[in-house]
Order: structure tokens, then sequence, then C-alpha cells
């Protein structure tokens, strides 16, 4: 059973204009803390030198800036090797009381500072979670026209040459299965991770594996986290009440609740045809729990054109940029693969190239 906390837990002390906590400590080693600011935010740590950890809050450090807000400390002891569990279970508790958090380890979605914001100013980070800005196009189109890497493995893989949804016509119009992949790679990093041509490599890669025993055709990561991934293998889908087709399909990671209550699949999107309804999860990674659903590939960008879909779409992919950059995905990020991507959302989007089922 999860222990019970409570404010009367922690020793707590007014701090406002202190210049030095160190009297609200003596005779202590280890345990945990808390810091409420002016503006109602708290931070939690846990320390087993409780002097030298406060002067690096309170003067700065390479992870922040000086804390000249702190107006409550709040204290309670613990043994050093209780302090991990200790402080994700006080993470957690404060979360569930409502209280927002400057921390960054334990608390995806954090509110404090972050290396983002010198990247994207804050005030345009918020208007994109809530879908009131759009991308620039044009930077898609540049971007798109840069000169070509050579040939992607997905594009000479056999997967990638299969006729998309296992269809064919007349003429060479046709898209193949590497074309609806890059179709879905180019909806969500166009529509989903903002500036996303500056910030390519850097917050967001796309590895080309198609080759890889078990593996995946393409994954989209931002920061540490995958957000689209197409695996290799098909999946049997009826179409109509006819026999099952063999189909390809993009996995899309996204901001939990957007489309599920505790993993069950919201009853307003039950009848929705571009899920496949019975592959909705709600899987658990390092940050906490994402809504997941399947969508046939090449129809991402159908799924994005509901306002709720992309709004927790981007809200996931800002959340993981603020987390933290892509820098142990960079070595396997394909630049020819994310030009492709750019190319295909500007055939779909300005040449009416559309994936329709």
């Amino acid at each position: 059973m999860s222990p019970v906390f409570s404010e009367k837990s922690f020793d707590s002390y007014d701090v406002r204009a202190r210049r030095s906590f160190a009297p609200f400590v003596q005779g202590r080693s280890s345990g945990i803390y808390i810091f409420e600011f002016d503006n109602g935010q708290r931070y939690v740590g846990q320390t087993v030198n409780f002097v030298g950890r406060f002067n690096s809050h309170i003067r700065g450090s390479d992870h922040h800036e000086a804390w000249e807000d702190i107006s409550r400390l709040m204290v309670m002891d613990a043994k050093p090797e209780e302090l991990n569990e200790l402080e994700f279970q006080i993470i957690a508790w404060q979360k569930e009381q409502g209280y927002s958090l400057r921390n960054k380890v334990f608390n995806f979605g954090f509110e404090g500072p972050s290396q983002l914001d010198s990247d994207i100013p804050i005030i345009d980070q918020l208007h994109w979670a809530n879908g009131d800005s759009d991308y620039d196009i044009s930077d898609i189109r540049d971007a798109a026209d840069r000169p070509l890497e050579g040939r992607t493995k997905l594009h000479r893989s056999p997967e990638g040459r299969q006729p998309w949804m296992n269809e064919h016509a007349d003429d060479d119009s046709w898209p193949t299965v590497a074309n609806a992949v890059c179709a879905d790679l180019g909806a969500v990093i166009s529509r989903a991770i903002p500036e996303a041509v500056e910030l390519e490599s850097i917050y967001w890669t796309v590895s080309d594996y198609p080759n890889t025993v078990g593996g995946r055709l393409a994954t989209l990561n931002v920061g540490r986290v995958e957000v689209l991934y197409i695996p290799r293998e098909p999946v049997d889908l009826i179409r109509g009440g006819s026999e099952p087709v063999k189909i390809h399909c993009s996995f899309l990671n996204m901001a939990a609740g957007t489309v599920t209550d505790d993993g069950e699949l919201q009853s307003r999107w039950q009848n929705t045809p571009l899920f496949i309804s019975s592959m909705t999860r709600q899987p658990t990674y390092g940050i906490g729990a994402v809504d997941n659903v399947t969508i046939p590939t090449g129809l991402v960008g159908q799924a994005l054109d509901h306002p709720d879909i992309l709004q927790g779409v981007r809200e996931f992919c800002l959340n993981l940029m603020r987390s933290g950059q892509s820098g142990i995905f960079r070595r396997w990020h394909s630049r020819e693969l994310a030009r492709r991507a750019y190319e295909e959302h500007i055939r779909v989007t300005e040449q009416d190239g559309s994936y329709q089922l």
C-alpha cells in the first residue's frame, strides 16, 4: 500500500526574505524537501546534504537560474536508501493535490524553465499546444526542396515498394507503402512539432530501419520518446465485409486522456473509421501513460484533422521537447527520410494527393 502523505508529514517554515535556509535544517542529514514559490508553484527534491543542496537552488546552478522567489520550505527526514522512492511518491502526491511543479524528473509536462524556451518563446509554445497557431508551410516546402541524399532504406525495401492498401491503379499514380509512411511522418512533423524544420535532429529525429529483424519501417522520435512508428509487418483488416486484406498500420502516441478513459477508447471515438478500435491502448513509458491509436498507414493526416487529436499530439510533442533534446537518437537520424516526409506532405496538402480508403 502506498504511504499517505499530508502537510503534517513535513516541518514547515516561512523563508521569505531569507538568504540562507541553514538555520532550519541544523542537525538534519538526509530527507525530502518542498519549496513553495510566490506564484504558488512547488518543487520537490531529495538530498543527503540539506545546506549544500539549498545553496545550489538559491544561488543557481547548471540546472536552473537562482530561485529568488521561494516563500516556504517544507522538510521531512528520510533515510538515504528511501529517497528515490519517496521523491517519486511525493511528486505524484503533489500533482494529485493540483500543484504546478517545477520538477523535470518524475514530472512529465513540468512548467518550470526549459532549454526549449530559448528556441521557442513560452507564449508561442502555449499557442501551439492549444491549437491557436499553425505551421509555416513555406518552411516545409523549402526543406522538401533541399538536395537529395540518396535513396532511403524504406524506399528500397520490398515492403516500401508494395502498393498502398495492396491495390493498384492503371497508371503510376497509386502510392506505395513508402509514400504512405512518408505522408504520415510528414503530417506529424509538420502539424504537431513546432518549428519542425529549424529543430530537426535537435529535438526530433526519424529513423530508417526497415531491414531490422522484427523491426519497423520508420520511427519518429521527439525528445527521448517515440511519437509515431510503423511496424514492418502488416495487419489483417476487414474492409466493408470483404475478405481480410493485409495493410500496414501506423501507431500514433498522444497525451493520455485524449481518446481514452483508463485505457478504454472513449465512446465518441468508437465509430471513427480511422481508428482500429480493438488496437487502441494506453501503454506506459518512463514519462508515464500515453494514449496510442492504430491508424491505417497513410491516414494519420486525416486523424490530425480532428482538433482534439491534433491538440493531444501537439501537447505530447511539446512536453517531450520541453523534457529534453533527441541526442540519444541523433546518430540514427535520416535527413533524406525527413526530406521525403516534407516532400510527401507538400504533395498531399498542395497537390491534392490525399490518401482515401
